[in-house]
């Protein structure tokens, strides 16, 4: 009879044996909350004496050039940059790669479900790689794949149909589960297990300041509702101009310049502060007293689990993932997606009551040290990896 000492060092010699293909399906390395969760996954599972390589797309030809992120290896597919062509080569190159790897992977674990994914259930048959899909937010739903008003094209229908080949599908909250139930995955084919931060860090502490330093770190896209918090921001500065109250922007993206045509009509300029894209966000939440998630569709947002693991009391819209994390009024406060006099509202009552700001701080901190901890989503990760 085996003894419980032997069958721990199983479990160790097992869980060191496995080798795990990431798949990002996007532009990577990049600085993403799917790209940034894959590369501290990653590095995780490595930690723990785990084989991990890196796959993605060329998504800009010769951008990326080092032979491994961090440690680990990479591949990057290249294709011409051409509409409909380059997706078919790139679909035929990740296809025949799989296959020619077919004795190099237990398992693949793709980030961003999208037409790489499909093609993996499609090879499915002659990779034998076992595949696990992560859906990583709002986007796989709308216009990709997954997209119910397109489930009668034929090109989503096909690749609809591979899907059925994938192990797990990853799901990061629990509106994306009922979502994939929706569009007909399988239970059993489930795996809830959200997003992981390294919790062993102590919350920094903010530097005395007289002013209120109100936060928002991601993409700057229509969707992610940057505008709604600057509208928010102007109409509370004009219900209480004595507020010492300044908004830090952190990130890029394509409605840059409309946020700053925005900033330029209500006359907050000097309130506001674009700081561009920051590698280090530790020292970003530390500087806050709020941080606010104003988006429109999110799936389980990182930047919201960095906040919140900061100690930082959270203001964000009454959605998805937002769910899991933010219990209203006790680790956060959430509000209708796009409603500026809520939110304005919102800004105003946490301007006022810093003390209340700490307690759902406290709460939030709380929250994720018990329910998003890197090694418990790692465990959880494991057990799906040796399935």
């Amino acid at each position: 009879m085996m003894t419980l000492e032997q069958s721990d060092a199983q479990a160790v010699l097992d869980e060191t044996d496995l080798r795990i293909l990431f798949v990002i399906d996007s532009r990577f390395p990049g600085l993403g909350g799917a790209e940034v969760q894959a590369m501290k996954l990653a590095q995780a599972l490595k930690a723990r004496g785990i084989h991990v390589e890196y796959l993605a797309p060329s998504v800009i030809s010769g951008e990326y050039k080092e032979p491994d992120v961090d440690g680990i290896p990479i591949t990057l597919i290249d294709y011409p940059h051409i509409k409909f062509l380059g997706s078919i080569v790139l679909l035929f190159k990740f296809g025949h790669f799989l296959i020619k790897h077919r004795d190099d992977f237990d398992c693949m674990h793709i980030h961003v479900t999208r037409l790489l994914a499909a093609t993996a259930g499609i090879v499915r048959p002659w990779s034998r790689i076992p595949i696990v899909t992560k859906i990583s937010g709002f986007f796989e739903f709308e216009g990709g794949i997954l997209d119910q008003r397109k489930r009668f094209n034929p090109t989503n229908a096909i690749m609809r149909l591979a899907m059925r080949n994938i192990d797990y599908v990853q799901t990061i909250s629990k509106q994306t589960r009922e979502k994939l139930i929706d569009a007909g995955f399988r239970e059993d084919q489930i795996a809830l297990i959200p997003n992981g931060i390294d919790t062993g860090d102590e919350p920094g502490v903010k530097p005395e300041s007289d002013v209120f330093t109100v936060g928002y770190c991601g993409r700057f896209r229509e969707v992610k509702g940057v505008h709604i918090l600057l509208e928010s921001f102007a109409k509370s500065k004009r219900e209480r101009p004595d507020m010492n109250m300044r908004i830090v922007l952190a990130g890029s993206g394509s409605s840059e310049p409309e946020l700053r045509a925005l900033i330029e009509k209500h006359g907050i300029s000097n309130d506001v502060e674009f700081l561009g894209l920051i590698s280090e966000t530790a020292s970003f939440y530390t500087g806050l007293d709020l941080y606010v998630q104003p988006s429109f569709a999110e799936g389980l947002p990182n930047s919201v689990i960095e906040a919140m693991h900061a100690a930082k009391a959270v203001i964000a819209t009454d959605i998805g993932g937002n769910h899991d994390l933010i219990e209203d009024n006790v680790s956060g406060h959430l509000f209708p997606v796009g409603d500026t006099d809520a939110l304005s509202t919102l800004l105003i009552k946490c301007y006022d009551d810093r003390q209340d700001n700490v307690r759902m701080g406290k709460n939030g901190r709380k929250c994720i040290e018990e329910q998003y901890g890197m090694e418990g989503v790692i465990d959880q990760l494991v057990e799906v990896y040796s399935e």
